[in-house]
């Protein structure tokens, strides 16, 4: 059982936990989605780390995991952009921008599937991806300095949760650019530097994450008074 207790998944299920704990209460979808959302992660690594130690005993037929995660890729699209929906949806009509965006990662992921199979895993969509998410928040940012009325950043949910995945997706970009650079760099015997690098990026999302339901726990106890 240990064996496949990672480091990320251990911060996945810390995330998930956190979730469940602030979250079980809330009244808004976009923020109860999150609990199935981390739910299916954590299930998805779980399985990932499964089906990597099965297919190393069969080095003949040169087996990967990648296709679990391109079906988590459809998760991350479907319930990160509904996210987006809801928080940008505070300020202007948001359903042109994630719904155009939706269309396009989907028409990427057909394609990516009809060139190389659903055994490889869709680096273009995922990529495209991450490009959308990041606009999504810097656009979230755009329109809460625009806002008249007043946020505590340092309490704010919305923020926080946003704050996350800038840092994960701009940090996954970077490292994706340069991959072929940093990924022969041995920091120790076994473990290459991209390894430590998508390790903090991943503490990066779930530590902002964790403090958003946090904050948004902090938030309804108070509305309540």
């Amino acid at each position: 059982m240990f064996r496949y207790l990672t480091l990320n998944i251990s911060v996945e299920l810390i995330c998930l936990i956190t979730a469940l704990v602030c979250l079980k209460k809330s009244s808004g979808k976009a923020w109860l989605s999150m609990i199935p959302f981390l739910l299916i992660i954590c299930l998805t690594e779980f399985g990932g780390k499964y089906l990597k130690i099965i297919y190393l005993q069969d080095p003949v037929h040169n087996l990967t995991n990648s296709w679990l995660y391109n079906v988590l890729l459809i998760f991350q699209a479907g319930f990160i952009s509904l996210h987006f929906k809801y928080l940008i949806g505070n300020y202007v009509n948001s359903k042109p921008l994630i719904y155009s965006g939706l269309a396009l990662t989907a028409l990427l992921y057909i394609y990516e599937l009809y060139d190389h199979g659903f055994y490889k895993y869709n680096n273009l969509t995922n990529t495209v991806l991450s490009v959308q998410f990041i606009t999504y928040s810097l656009y979230y940012y755009y329109n809460l300095l625009k806002a008249d009325s007043y946020s505590n950043l340092k309490y704010s949910a919305d923020f926080w949760w946003v704050t996350g995945i800038l840092f994960f997706c701009f940090g996954t970009i970077i490292g994706s650019l340069f991959y072929y650079k940093l990924s022969p760099i041995l920091i120790s015997s076994k473990v290459y530097l991209t390894t430590y690098i998508y390790i903090t990026l991943n503490i990066i999302l779930y530590s902002c994450w964790s403090y958003s339901f946090i904050c948004k726990k902090w938030q309804m106890s108070t509305s309540k008074k």
